[in-house]
């Protein structure tokens, strides 16, 4: 079987962490590269980490599929502006870098709800990112839309730590065509990104829910 490559922008969050794993657990992939502020501390022959300012990179990387796991909340960064950077303009900017560079593939996550017309602004950007990412031209690109994330974050968030209690509770309850209202694994969202990358008839976008996902 051909191996591939790939970068991973968002590696040291609670989904990138798990992918990046998985990837280089792969047999389909030989070369990961990694863009990162801080060093992951790891250690692997198919890891090629790079640590760059987000800002002012410029720079591409040879690789097939690019994986996208960025993502921040306003509650962290303080502003919408600074919100929107992390959300908008750094997976925009490095997908259009990347395609440039002969990327054929991008797996990104959004977030359920991802709407141009919502009143939330976390909803609308997201929707804009996936606009923009949309118009680049990717044979493939597959945006994942999750309900609520679950999983052993490294940051504190107590609001999401409550939400995931819940749900919890009420998972079980939400059948039929309220399953995407789930909440989701990291894992789980993770392995279907790694999965997706390798199906070769999956063409254009295509945007799965979270229970598709």
């Amino acid at each position: 079987m051909q191996t591939e490559s790939a970068l991973v922008i968002g590696a040291t969050g609670l989904t990138g962490s798990l992918l990046l794993e998985m990837l280089l657990q792969s047999s389909a992939y030989h070369t990961i590269h990694v863009y990162s502020r801080r060093s992951l501390g790891l250690q692997h022959p198919k890891l090629q980490e790079h640590l760059i300012d987000f800002d002012q990179y410029q720079g591409t990387v040879q690789a097939d599929t690019l994986f996208c796991c960025l993502g921040t909340t306003i509650k962290k960064v303080k502003t919408k502006e600074a919100f929107k950077k992390v959300d908008l303009e750094y997976p925009v900017k490095y997908a259009r870098l990347q395609f440039g560079a002969g990327t054929k593939k991008m797996m990104v996550i959004s977030a359920m709800g991802a709407s141009a017309n919502s009143s939330i602004f976390y909803s609308r950007v997201k929707a804009e990112m996936e606009a923009e990412l949309a118009k680049i031209g990717f044979d493939q690109l597959t945006i994942f839309r999750p309900a609520l994330i679950t999983g052993n974050r490294q940051e504190h968030r107590s609001g999401e730590k409550i939400a995931s209690m819940i749900n919890g509770w009420i998972n079980p309850l939400l059948v039929g065509s309220l399953r995407k209202y789930r909440s989701i694994p990291a894992a789980t969202i993770a392995q279907s990104m790694l999965s997706h990358s390798l199906q070769e008839n999956e063409k254009g976008c295509t945007i799965l829910l979270s229970d598709q996902i």
